[in-house]
């Protein structure tokens, strides 16, 4: 491991610690300097629980916890279970109740203006989406074992309509619009001139995430393959300007991601030329030469031409590439590779590594017959002709708040339909689940990865949408929440008394319980999420039955990525 992949690792932990800390920061932030401002008396503002480190300072104990997932302003004023009383016992005077409500409407506020803050940054610099906005999606590949295979969806049909309304929306944002869907899917499809309507209900797909069973589709798209030139770099200099579609490579069709990733592997460092759609017409951008590229001290890589879905101790191939090693031998998609040089694979997604220009003799099993074959692999060069296969979108802040508006609601419609079939008041269909949310270890684990598979930009991007959640989420009506002490000073507003403690205590305490619970639960499913992409087996989940993942975020240098943002299987 090289100095520069470390230092992408601790940059992008100390970003998670530091952006994760700092949200809750500003939203205690906010209650501390409206509690002064309004006269309250503040005991301790902490930052993380179980104290490891204080300080006293105008009467405030400023406090640091070795737990970081949280924080606090002890404000005794604001507690309408029992007499407010200082860190000494003695009595303080009972806070107003408008008062009251500004210093817990401030924690929230702060969260949202702060989140308002970073969206500007996120704004200037874009973030990347799989597509642009799409009008239509042409359905590209379907699984036949699928509901929406078996309602009647094909390769080739171009869908319009979404449950009845029209879509303007990235792939990503689809597939959202599918997942928080409350009963059955209804997609109206172009075929041959005609329209159909294909109904089904979504079920978990466990190739795309085995870890957290979401219902994303069976069906890819056909996305179009649209190119973002660096300045300065060979695409162009040669002409190629940023959203030409490409169309042909040295006048071979190019239908997606994968063809042009074959023609650059076996084209290597030889000039070619592209076609191109720009503007609705065709154009020819000839005399592209690629640049040699170094990677981890490594100019090249060994390949034999075909990727594969890693089995038990086994090697499945998914596709044959034209021209190498792996198609001369005959090789097939569907083929079984059991063995290399006569071992068994230990671990099958270790065998690219293994390598070099020396022959490797396969054991290969297809059907019921078992043979051997000798390849020689093949030598591909690194080259680079300086595009990005993503889409920049500029989102303004206020459409980033309300896209989290948005999600909060359809998360909250979606949870509350789950836990009422839990509890058989409905039989409304949704496969989202509280197993979904994230807790505190899910979050940070979302930001780690969101920088150190993507950029700084991106990382940003998640903050701004913690930042956001979590002053929707506080402002729910709920004890022991800020949203819960909003309530409470409402009615003592409109009742002219503040309500019982006698009542208030146990509701209080169920709450805290429920909320303690409910963390617990969140937690242990972040923590078998961690755990799934580290050791999936731990968790009972076998290699063969997640062949390729479908990362939020661009996938690890190692990883080939696919025009519409999912992993390719591994290359060989």
């Amino acid at each position: 491991m090289d100095i520069g992949h470390l230092l992408t690792i601790a940059g992008s932990a100390i970003f998670m610690v530091f952006f994760f800390g700092l949200c809750i920061f500003v939203h205690e932030l906010g209650h501390f300097l409206v509690a002064k401002w309004r006269g309250f008396h503040v005991i301790a503002f902490s930052i993380g629980f179980r104290k490891i480190w204080s300080r006293t300072y105008k009467g405030v104990e400023y406090r640091i916890g070795w737990i970081p997932f949280g924080g606090y302003v002890d404000i005794p004023q604001i507690d309408s279970t029992e007499p407010p009383k200082d860190e000494k016992g003695n009595p303080l005077p009972k806070g107003k109740p408008l008062d009251r409500i500004l210093a817990a409407v401030a924690g929230p506020l702060f969260n949202v203006l702060f989140g308002f803050f970073l969206a500007v940054f996120v704004w200037i610099g874009g973030i990347p989406e799989e597509s642009p906005k799409l009008s239509q999606i042409e359905v590209a590949t379907i699984e036949t074992d699928s509901p929406e295979y078996r309602a009647g969806l094909r390769e080739g049909d171009r869908i319009v309509k979404l449950n009845g309304k029209t879509f303007h929306k990235t792939w990503r944002e689809f597939v959202v619009e599918i997942l928080t869907i409350i009963g059955d899917v209804t997609l109206e499809v172009e075929r041959d001139g005609k329209t159909v309507n294909v109904t089904y209900r979504p079920i978990v797909n466990k190739a795309v995430n085995p870890v957290d069973e979401i219902a994303y589709p069976f069906f890819r798209p056909k996305l179009p393959l649209r190119l973002y030139p660096s300045a300065g770099s060979p695409a162009a200099k040669a002409g190629v300007r940023a959203g030409d579609e490409v169309i042909a490579a040295n006048g071979k069709k190019i239908a997606g991601f994968d063809d042009l990733d074959l023609f650059l592997m076996m084209n290597s460092d030889k000039p070619f030329s592209l076609t191109v759609k720009r503007d609705g017409a065709l154009i020819d951008i000839p005399g592209i030469v690629p640049e040699p590229l170094t990677i981890e001290g490594q100019n090249g890589v060994y390949r034999m031409g075909f990727s594969f879905t890693p089995q038990e101790h086994a090697l499945k191939i998914e596709r044959v590439s034209a021209g190498l090693p792996a198609q001369k031998a005959g090789l097939q998609a569907g083929d079984l590779i059991l063995a290399a040089n006569g071992k068994a694979f230990a671990d099958p997604m270790a065998f690219p590594r293994t390598l070099d220009g020396k022959p490797v003799q396969l054991t290969v099993k297809r059907g019921d017959r078992e043979f051997q074959t000798t390849l020689t692999p093949a030598f591909i060069k690194f080259t680079d002709i300086g595009v990005d296969f993503v889409y920049l979108t500029h989102p303004t802040p206020w459409r980033q708040f309300l896209y989290v508006i948005d999600m909060s609601v359809k998360s909250l419609r979606s949870l509350g339909v789950s836990l009422g079939n839990t509890l058989g008041l409905t039989r409304a269909h949704t496969t989202i689940k509280p197993s979904h949310l994230n807790g505190p270890i899910g979050i940070g684990r979302v930001l780690y990865i969101s920088v150190y598979r993507g950029s700084i930009v991106q990382g940003l991007s998640l903050v701004v949408l913690v930042s956001f959640s979590l002053g929707i989420f506080n402002l729910l009506p709920i004890p022991v929440l800020d949203g819960g002490h909003v309530l409470l000073a409402l009615l003592e507003i409109i009742f002219r008394r503040p309500v019982s403690a006698k009542v208030l205590q146990p509701v209080m305490m169920a709450f805290v319980g429920l909320l303690i619970a409910f963390m617990l639960y969140v937690s242990f499913y972040d923590v078998r999420r961690v755990i799934g992409s580290i050791a999936p087996e731990a968790i009972g989940i076998s290699p063969q039955k997640s062949p390729a993942a479908a990362p939020a975020v661009p996938a690890p240098a190692e990883e080939r990525t696919r025009a519409d943002g999912t992993a390719e299987h591994p290359e060989n």
